[in-house]
């Protein structure tokens, strides 16, 4: 029946469509359709006449055409064109809000995890064997000399795997060519009668699986190039420390080392930081073993005898002019050298003044992506013999 009231109908909206049938003739006067509507709205015992319910139409008729009149139609449809982007704009926001927020717990859990794992690998394994000598022994070989060293150690990519005609690396050859490079360190202390060792860990310490091409040359998962490369770097700081009165670590992290993609990837969320954690737990008992405390996982600084040089990995930084002066503004004074890694191989250079050495890497080149883009260089990591005077010599310490 037409004049039914339906389902979920409010009074108001079922006036509405009545007061409409009956303008368009449809159906009978109001006078003639009341006993109707008594009988849709109205309890037994009440009675509307015509009047009650014609009326409350018409005023709802009248409030609806002067506010969809041609002028308040365009204006009301403005203002809720207007509301509803807002609505959307609203709804856009809460979405962001929710899925970085959704993100952030994603990695943070995944963080908490590799923490957790690393934290259970480290109580089983217990300490490093090496035992640091007795204070009274050690002051009867202390050196005194006018020289310290600065070694580098810079993009390592634990866990990439290659081998073809323009080089070879995997996790045997890493160890081999870390043990390479800590003999020629001792050879050139003795050569230079050197005090004290300064250790810069210029990132990339693992290679991660951030891209397809690098998944493909990884043998090891990434919790295990972790592991992996925090043993190799905390022997290799221990074995440091039997030779230098003092040995100093600056750390920095490496674009390899983030967990997300580029475009997703929080600037402090780098596996890097791991590395120098875990080192920083088995050698907590290394009385002449410090580590410096950073700026920020990208930018730290150490002095060698008053000289200040600043660790970066290289991959926020431009070795030119305006990039030089973006990093001294950061840290509120002019270094005498920058020290940075990232690209591979060994340079150094000067720009207004200011040292820049870059260290090479321990893989080399032979990989697919040195291929493809015909870079070749052998691998080999800097070594650095500074004095009161600055840098009095450069090593490149090439490795095999």
């Amino acid at each position: 029946m037409i004049l039914e009231r339906k389902e979920g109908e409010t009074e108001i909206q079922y006036l509405w469509r009545v007061g409409k049938l009956v303008e368009s003739g449809q159906v009978g006067s109001w006078k003639e359709i009341t006993p109707i509507l008594n009988k849709q709205l109205r309890e037994d015992d009440e009675y509307y006449d015509e009047s009650a319910y014609r009326k409350k139409y018409q005023a709802a008729k009248k409030f609806y055409d002067e506010i969809f009149s041609q002028q308040g139609c365009e204006d009301f449809k403005k203002e809720q064109e207007e509301l509803l982007r807002e609505i959307k704009k609203e709804k856009v926001k809460l979405r962001d809000e929710r899925t970085e927020s959704n993100r952030g717990i994603r990695i943070e859990a995944r963080v908490e995890d590799k923490l957790d794992y690393l934290e259970d690998i480290i109580s089983k394994q217990g300490k490093v064997d090496y035992k640091p000598l007795k204070p009274e022994e050690r002051k009867a070989i202390q050196i005194k000399s006018d020289n310290d060293l600065v070694v580098m150690l810079s993009d390592l990519h634990i866990g990439q795997t290659f081998h073809s005609a323009w080089g070879h690396y995997d996790l045997e050859i890493a160890k081999d060519r870390m043990n390479q490079y800590l003999n020629k360190i001792i050879e050139i202390k003795d050569r230079h009668h050197s005090e004290n060792c300064f250790v810069t860990l210029q990132g990339d310490m693992i290679s991660n699986s951030i891209h397809k091409t690098i998944a493909i040359t990884n043998r090891e998962n990434v919790i295990e190039q972790v592991i992996e490369a925090s043993e190799m770097v905390t022997a290799f700081l221990a074995e440091l420390s039997k030779y230098f009165n003092n040995v100093t670590v600056a750390s920095v992290v490496g674009n390899h080392s983030r967990i997300d993609k580029k475009e997703d990837a929080l600037k402090d969320e780098r596996l890097d930081t791991l590395i120098e954690w875990y080192a920083k737990k088995k050698l907590e008992d290394f009385d002449n073993i410090k580590f410096v405390e950073a700026f920020d996982n990208t930018f730290t600084s150490f002095v060698v005898r008053d000289k200040h040089y600043f660790v970066v990995h290289g991959d926020y930084d431009t070795m030119n002019q305006g990039g030089l002066a973006k990093l001294s503004m950061m840290a509120g004074y002019f270094p005498y050298c920058v020290l940075f890694g990232h690209r591979h191989f060994p340079a150094t250079t000067e720009i207004n003044g200011i040292k820049l050495v870059q260290s090479g890497s321990l893989p080399g080149s032979g990989d697919d992506h040195t291929i493809e883009l015909r870079l070749s260089g052998k691998p080999s990591q800097t070594v650095l013999v500074c004095s009161e005077n600055g840098i009095e010599c450069n090593y490149t310490v090439e490795l095999v």
